[in-house]
């Protein structure tokens, strides 16, 4: 492990050790190049999973929501359908006890 790789990891895991998510993260970014080709590859993978994890993570909440939204709009039309239902059989009833 030559110096400069090991100057890198050591200021990486300060941000680590501090639980500094954001920081580490921020730092790998900045410091991409830096780091051996091998590493590169793996953090550019890393950084590409995550990302592609986090969309998918968004496709599944917003079909969940819509998914959610088509159920309310079912059984508000099937109360609207009862109502109108409860109303045909109440009109029925007053035009034949008039």
């Amino acid at each position: 492990m030559n110096d400069t790789f090991s100057d890198l990891y050591n200021e990486f895991m300060a941000y680590v050790e501090k639980g500094d998510e954001q920081g580490a993260r921020s730092f790998l970014i900045d410091n991409l190049q830096k780091f051996p080709e091998e590493i590169q590859d793996k953090l550019t993978f890393a950084f590409f999973e995550e990302a592609l994890l986090d969309e998918t993570k968004g496709i599944k909440d917003v079909a969940e929501i819509q998914k959610q939204g088509l159920e309310a709009l079912s059984q508000i039309e099937k109360a609207r359908k009862i109502l109108e239902d409860k109303k045909k059989i109440e009109d029925l009833r007053n035009s034949l006890t008039k």
